[in-house]
């Protein structure tokens, strides 16, 4: 299956660079091992890079409701999923992702 996620600049930055190697989202989907996890790279419209942005806005950027996406993204596989409350806070769940080399367009 293949999941989506929304991820500020400073975050996707980290993933892209591969120093950060896990997402925090919601447990609202069934995640799984071996998923693909789809990290579109988004700016809303209430933090500073918005604007900046805006005035050299790529091709690909899309407004969406409360800012735009990028057009950026990264492909991942999930590897591990840990979903324990006593680590993780009620209703979210950490996944450990690997990046993977496929990209979309």
């Amino acid at each position: 299956m293949i999941h989506t996620a929304q991820c500020l600049p400073d975050y996707f930055k980290a993933l892209k660079d591969g120093s950060k190697t896990f997402e925090v989202l919601k447990k609202n989907r069934p995640y799984r091992v071996g998923d693909v996890l789809a990290v579109n790279e988004f700016i809303p419209e209430d933090i500073d890079p918005y604007n900046d942005f805006l005035e050299r806005q790529p091709p690909d950027a899309q407004k969406a409701d409360g800012g735009l996406y990028t057009g950026e993204h990264l492909i991942f596989k999930i590897t591990y999923i840990l979903s324990d409350e006593e680590f993780c806070r009620e209703g979210t769940v950490i996944l450990g992702i690997v990046k993977m080399c496929l990209t979309l367009r």
